[in-house]
């Protein structure tokens, strides 16, 4: 949505074996139907957009995570 402004880590996890780790899974699907893509303002001339317009990207997610390759990989331009 913000067109590569704000970058995802990819996750990595450092243990401490003196302390217990204590982890809370949030997922967030975006329904199927709904398009995902850069935000207005976003995208400009001197910001041209980086990503495709995509629906159902959970399923384009796990198709990609399964093959071995980052998610975000499906809607690069």
């Amino acid at each position: 949505m913000s067109n590569g402004f704000f970058k995802s880590p990819v996750h990595r996890v450092v243990t401490n074996s003196e302390r217990e780790r204590t982890s809370v899974a949030v997922f967030c699907s975006p329904d199927p139907d709904n398009d995902i893509e850069p935000v207005d303002g976003a995208v400009s001339e001197t910001r041209p957009r980086l990503y495709k317009k995509v629906q159902d990207y959970v399923s384009k997610y796990f198709q990609y995570y399964q093959e071995g390759k980052r998610p975000i990989e499906a809607v690069k331009i």
